[in-house]
């Protein structure tokens, strides 16, 4: 091969990288040289981006933090994920009590047979291409004695980091379903930091999401300390007004009177706006992204009411570059009949937007 072939083809090779022109390799196979891999595509992504593709999501809830999934009447069927995905979400949150799984003694390994679920139920969303997002929810001892019981949540999410660890970007870790009680500010502000070191061991990159304290109350977000990490989303949930979300709830104690109506006033919307534009400010200040992890209104509220507010904190929600997830499926709060096999309408689209 002449000198002068040899410039030839390295002007074609330049060309073809920079242009991103179709080459053939010696088999005949046809090569884009503009397309950009996945890993390539996924380090360019911010963390605002990340929450981006949260969009409007749903709780798979009553299932995986059940004691056993299936005493609280449901049971994850795979089918689940391609009718959410059909109908227009974008992600799922699947709240999963890893405490009830664990053996007594440190350090405190998972059941394998209850991994091998969780890894089956996250396969099954991600095949559908949904953002997914699992937590520890329902850690009821957390509550009581934070700092006795510290260490087992150490090492359960230094399992669930390394069971995942080979998972695609579109897994996000949530660390704790809303801490409160014993489980004051300060300690978690204290604890969470421990538990995400942890993770980022062997999850250097993975989207985590930290809950505000307080029962992951807007108005407790500036309680919240931040640690120097770029892959954080911080999440809040919202049942104002308490006695229209919950009223009739079973597990509220003492129960909540039936018959709240909820109209969408004036005052009733700019209500909401105040509280959501605090975590709007909140976020601004720390540049951080926000992430509604659960909203709903329980199901002996009146519907037209349901669908009202659903309706209301979704738009004030996306207003505000919230990310967000309906509470929940296929329960007490839900947008799925089971029985029927149909969405609840028209609170599905209050809800999706869609």
């Amino acid at each position: 091969m002449t000198m002068r072939t040899h410039l030839w083809l390295l002007v074609f090779l330049i060309i073809a990288i920079a242009g991103g022109i179709i080459v053939f390799d010696k088999l005949g196979n046809k090569h884009d040289t503009n397309v950009i891999s996945d890993n390539k595509k996924s380090e360019e992504l911010s963390v605002f981006d990340y929450n981006k593709k949260i969009g409007h999501g749903v709780n798979i809830g009553n299932a995986l933090e059940a004691p056993i999934e299936g005493s609280w009447g449901v049971y994850i069927s795979d089918d689940y994920f391609s009718i959410i995905k059909e109908r227009g979400f974008d992600s799922v949150r699947i709240p999963i009590r890893w405490s009830a799984h664990i053996e007594e003694n440190y350090p405190y390994k998972i059941d394998k047979e209850f991994l091998n679920r969780v890894k089956h139920v996250v396969d099954e969303a991600l095949e559908n291409n949904l953002i997914v997002i699992i937590n520890t929810h329902h850690f009821e001892e957390m509550y009581q004695s934070p700092q006795d019981h510290k260490e087992k949540l150490i090492e359960i999410w230094r399992q669930i980091a390394d069971a995942f660890k080979d998972y695609s970007d579109s897994l996000y870790f949530e660390i704790f379903n809303e801490p409160a009680q014993n489980l004051t500010s300060d300690l978690w502000n204290e604890i969470y930091p421990e538990v995400l070191n942890v993770i980022r061991k062997t999850n250097p990159n993975r989207v985590v999401i930290i809950d505000v304290p307080n029962w992951s109350n807007y108005s407790a977000i500036d309680e919240l300390k931040l640690v120097r990490d770029e892959h954080i989303i911080v999440s809040f949930h919202y049942y104002e007004p308490f006695t229209f979300t919950h009223q009739g709830a079973e597990w509220v104690d003492p129960q909540l009177p039936v018959g709240v109506e909820w109209k969408g006033s004036d005052l009733e919307v700019e209500q909401i706006n105040v509280h959501f534009k605090h975590v709007s400010d909140w976020a601004k200040k720390n540049n951080v992204p926000i992430f509604l992890g659960e909203f709903g209104a329980y199901s002996k509220a009146d519907m037209k009411s349901r669908v009202l507010w659903t309706q209301i904190v979704r738009e004030i929600a996306e207003k505000f570059g919230f990310s967000t997830a309906y509470w929940e499926f296929c329960s007490g709060f839900g947008l799925y009949d089971i029985s029927t096999s149909q969405w609840n309408e028209p609170l599905t689209t209050a809800a999706l937007g869609k």
